[in-house]
């Protein structure tokens, strides 16, 4: 356990955003106050009104306690009951024995211990690995542990967590502690493992721990307490029976309660520094005589609340705040050197919710789709919910009425050409490939991220004023100016004006997947695709699959078509994939064909019809690429959304992944009826002809498909 100094000198909660805001000398007003009962959950039992579960930009909910019989040792959550400040140095959580007896404080943490210790899930049965403290070291400073925990304690955890917990926690910290103060890393289970055994310490013998036996008496009257000490109210709002607390008014209340120096038996004590009350204490007289004010001078306070709540700030600058401490940004790392800080340091997100579209923000702050993976530090999963409303409130704080409209149709002039912005992104333009990859084929320079991902990603309005004047966005881009002044610099290419020359480019860029490579990267004689590392998916008009064809070729040398006319899969074939010559050059003159060998057909070898409803014809609406690179097509079948997804098996045949999920009275009729030559395995065995069965509103099938 921790010394009586070291409790001493760090009894305060820890909070990170109120660190923040202290150290630049804000750290009693009302921002700081509202951070802190945000952040030590003190509106879980106080406000006004009916009570309500935490929302995801609003207050933090405690850590979910339905497996902590699984996960904690008792011992640990013994002591951490009695005192969690000396257990924990810096804890957010409040002694709630503070002030009582100490016959009746040992009865009580006893009888919790009990209750906690009866909370258990079933285990799922996993691989299991034995973690290198090294290895975790290295992958703790790597991937941005260490830009929050130089200044959030870890000790103990080793004495906190039962064996193989804390990885486990790791992996899926969102499942504990669903309020996203700890994101997910999405770590795979041999990198948690290490990351396990670096933060747990060195391992010193120990005497066997003997099990722990639950005695039902006392956890049912630890289950009482759990409520009546108001623990529910944090680490379970929902089941909470006590009702909210009004927020203390008045002068002689705000120095009484939690916010008193000295415990009261009954009342939460937080070992709050004078400083902390006192910002806590101008939050509370805000409140009282806030007047609304307009959404537009609200909405920047707000983000920055919630950029401080998750400790955004300790990697990310916006408006002046924040950025990665020179001993943290020391850690961050590159595969590409050359583009020095800006290929290894997040980037500053001042302006973002105008940058970005809306899908692509949401996918971010979801830790997903990420374009810099020459970045060694992660971003990392902030869960489903949070990403979904801080992309929104992202989107009216920033874009607002700012967004001139950029014209997607009309003259060549003024919505652009897809060969004129060929031209500009080539060698003998503005030589955009110079820096920037494009379509997976490297730059010829620095390697700056895909420029294939901008338009699904990025707004057009931003895109044109960024090229327009590169200095005036903080994003750290070493890109010239092209149009100084909005005149472009080389005028007798792409239309000759600055609009109908980033026009072009956008279009060209829009269209990169099923265009020529610009000059530059391109060799015209050798257009051959070749899948290696990950699938190529390429649009097309290809024979025997139509003019909607949508191909994917596998490493590995297993191909497919996909027909989006019809919705159903069209060929497959193995060995060689595409040639895109005459895509590229002749895209209206004739058809491509596959240049493998052992094709087949697929339109018969599985279709999916509602009974009774021949005329009924499924409805493409799309495709969704997967973390491994193999699309999920997507269709609808009157009101039925079907998933559908084709992967190679390791006999160079075809696995078949379909998900149907809605209601329906008539029933789903899967039909196979392969070609000489085609076998076809289903999951269910229940032959070549049935009705789907749903469970829930889904029904799944796994079809296998080999010649």
């Amino acid at each position: 356990m921790p010394s009586t100094d070291a409790v001493a000198e760090s009894a305060a909660p820890k909070v990170i955003g109120y660190e923040r805001l202290h150290a630049q000398g804000d750290g009693m007003n009302k921002e700081a106050g509202e951070l802190l009962l945000s952040e030590l959950s003190c509106l879980a039992c106080h406000g006004d009104g009916p009570r309500e579960p935490a929302k995801p930009l609003g207050w933090k909910a405690g850590p979910d306690l339905s497996s902590a019989g699984e996960r904690l040792r008792a011992e640990w959550v013994r002591a951490f009951l009695h005192d969690p400040a000396a257990t924990r140095p810096g804890t957010t959580m409040p002694n709630l024995m503070a002030g009582r007896p100490e016959v009746e404080r040992a009865e009580l943490v006893e009888n919790l211990t009990h209750y906690l210790m009866q909370q258990c899930e079933p285990v799922t049965a996993r691989e299991s690995f034995v973690g290198v403290a090294k290895q975790g070291k290295e992958l703790f400073n790597s991937v941005g542990c260490v830009a929050c925990h130089t200044d959030l304690p870890l000790e103990g955890l080793g004495e906190k967590y039962a064996a193989g917990q804390l990885a486990r926690f790791l992996e899926k910290p969102l499942q504990v502690r669903p309020s996203g103060r700890m994101p997910d890393l999405r770590l795979p289970a041999k990198d948690a493992a290490n990351l396990a055994a670096f933060l747990s310490g060195p391992a010193e013998p120990q005497a066997v721990i003997a099990a722990f036996t639950v005695d039902p008496a006392k956890a049912g009257r630890g289950a009482e307490a759990y409520q009546s000490l108001g623990c529910v109210s944090c680490h379970d709002s929902s089941k909470a029976q006590i009702a909210l607390v009004p927020l203390p008014p008045g002068e002689s209340r705000m120095k009484a309660g939690c916010l008193a120096p000295e415990p009261t038996k009954g009342v939460a004590h937080y070992r709050l520094s004078e400083d902390q009350r006192e910002a806590i204490r101008s939050a509370l007289t805000a409140r009282a005589v806030a007047k609304p004010e307009a959404e537009e001078q609200a909405l920047p306070a707000e983000v920055r609340q919630v950029m401080l709540q998750r400790n955004c700030f300790a990697c990310h600058v916006r408006d002046g705040l924040g950025g990665p401490k020179a001993d943290v940004a020391v850690h961050f790392t590159s595969t590409k050197d050359d583009l020095g800080d800006l290929g290894r340091l997040p980037p500053p997100l001042d302006g973002v919710g105008r940058k970005f579209q809306r899908p692509a923000l949401e996918a971010i702050i979801h830790g997903r789709d990420p374009v810099r993976k020459y970045m060694g530090v992660r971003m990392p999963d902030f869960g489903t919910e949070f990403a979904r409303e801080l992309s929104k409130l992202l989107e009216k704080a920033d874009a607002g009425s700012k967004n001139a409209p950029v014209v997607a149709h009309g003259s060549a002039q003024v919505a652009g050409r897809n060969d004129w912005g060929r031209e500009l992104i080539g060698i003998k333009g503005y030589a955009c490939i110079a820096c920037h990859e494009l379509q997976g084929h490297a730059s010829l320079g620095i390697g700056a991220y895909d420029l294939a991902h901008m338009p699904r990603r990025l707004r057009p309005e931003w895109i044109r004023d960024f090229l327009l004047n590169p200095a005036l966005y903080p994003t750290g881009s070493r890109m010239p100016p092209f149009w100084p002044a909005g005149k472009p610099m080389n005028p007798n290419i792409g239309g000759g004006t600055a609009d109908s020359q980033i026009s072009s480019i956008l279009t060209y860029l829009m269209e990169s997947d099923e265009s020529l490579p610009p000059e530059g990267i391109a060799d015209r004689t050798a257009n051959e695709l070749k899948p290696t590392d990950r699938p190529i998916i390429f649009r097309t008009f290809l024979a025997g699959a139509g003019t909607h064809a949508i191909a994917v070729g596998f490493p590995g040398g297993v191909n497919v078509a996909f027909d989006s006319l019809t919705s159903r899969w069209a060929l497959a074939w193995r060995g060689r994939f595409l040639d895109a010559d005459s895509t590229w050059n002749q895209r209206y003159s004739k058809m491509e064909k596959p240049l493998g060998e052992a094709l087949i057909r697929l339109g018969e070898a599985g279709t999916l019809s509602v009974r009774g409803k021949k005329d009924l014809l499924p409805q493409y609406r799309g495709y969704r690429i997967g973390e491994d690179g193999v699309p999920v097509f997507d269709y609808t079948l009157g009101s039925l959304a079907v998933e559908d997804r084709v992967e190679p098996l390791p006999n160079q045949g075809l696995r078949r992944t379909l998900k149907i999920s809605g209601q329906t009275t008539e029933g789903v009729q899967f039909t196979a009826k392969p070609p000489t030559g085609v076998q076809v395995k289903l999951s269910n065995d229940a032959g070549l002809s049935f009705r789907m069965k749903f469970n829930k509103g889904v029904a799944e099938l796994v079809e296998e498909i080999t010649w």
